[in-house]
């Protein structure tokens, strides 16, 4: 019997992954939240997505000719 709604640690880290270059279904939304809200180790994953996507957007910017007058944006904090 399959459970709804329920996400094992690989799964939440591929939609974790997915959701980064397209819109995830309502359905898979629902389940990674329920899954990162219980789960003790994805949630940091998570966040390393976030620091990792935020540190491209500014070498993106950096490399592209805004390194001049660059003002960083958000520090981003470590839990």
């Amino acid at each position: 019997m399959k459970i709804p709604f329920r996400v094992t640690c690989k799964q939440a880290t591929e939609l974790l992954i997915a959701q980064e270059d397209r819109k995830i279904d309502m359905s898979d939304r629902v389940a990674l939240r329920l899954h990162v809200y219980a789960c003790k180790t994805c949630p940091n994953f998570e966040q390393q997505l976030v620091i990792m996507r935020k540190s491209m957007k500014l070498w993106r910017n950096y490399a592209s000719g805004g390194g001049e007058g660059f003002e960083p944006v958000e520090a981003v904090k470590i839990p």
